[in-house]
């Protein structure tokens, strides 16, 4: 089955009403760079495309739409985190608005913002495609692009360090998640 030929013309209508005109673009482009990059590492190119396009689709919503959408098995540390409230409440609303059912989807979605230890290489792939997308115009996101071509991995690992790294530079909070990705990518 083909996820998104069927129903592309709607799903893109709708997300487009869903995020603001910038993050819509952002999302195309992740859109393209996921099915891009599906392409070269033999992923199914249809389902990141997928992916990529509404990894973004809760954005917009608020703190307080997003909360009760929050799976209960995430804990307290969390709540103290809103900046990905989007994405790990993402997949609910994937569901609800596009009826997607489609595990592997959701689980890339929920995981694209702060990454986890369980991450596939479809997941791996939409965390790259999500911080590399051409529209991204930061000094680091086109190295990433080249190096996503080369080594997948090498990118994943890459882009993982910056996003901690910015996060540890700007006093945020860490999520444990991403902590737990980090120490699992660098096991030796």
């Amino acid at each position: 089955m083909n996820y998104i030929e069927t129903n592309k013309n709607q799903i893109i209508s709708t997300l487009k009403n869903m995020v603001g005109e910038s993050r819509f673009y952002h999302c195309l482009g992740v859109a393209q760079e996921a099915q891009h990059l599906a392409c070269r590492w033999g992923e199914r190119e249809d389902k990141l495309y997928l992916a990529g396009l509404l990894h973004d689709c809760a954005r917009d919503l608020s703190p307080e739409e997003l909360f009760p959408l929050l799976p209960p098995y995430l804990g307290e540390e969390i709540y103290s985190i809103p900046a990905v409230f989007h994405a790990l409440a993402g997949p609910a609303i994937v569901e609800r608005e596009f009826k997607i059912k489609d595990h592997q989807i959701w689980h890339a979605i929920r995981w694209h913002a702060t990454s986890c230890e369980t991450m596939s290489k479809f997941d791996k792939i939409l965390f790259i495609a999500d911080f590399c997308e051409a529209g991204r115009e930061f000094p680091i996101a086109s190295e990433i692009r080249e190096m996503a071509e080369k080594d997948w991995k090498e990118a994943y690992r890459k882009v993982l360090q910056e996003k901690i790294s910015f996060l540890l530079s700007q006093g945020f909070l860490v999520y444990s998640s991403t902590w737990k990705a980090w120490n699992k990518e660098n096991e030796k």
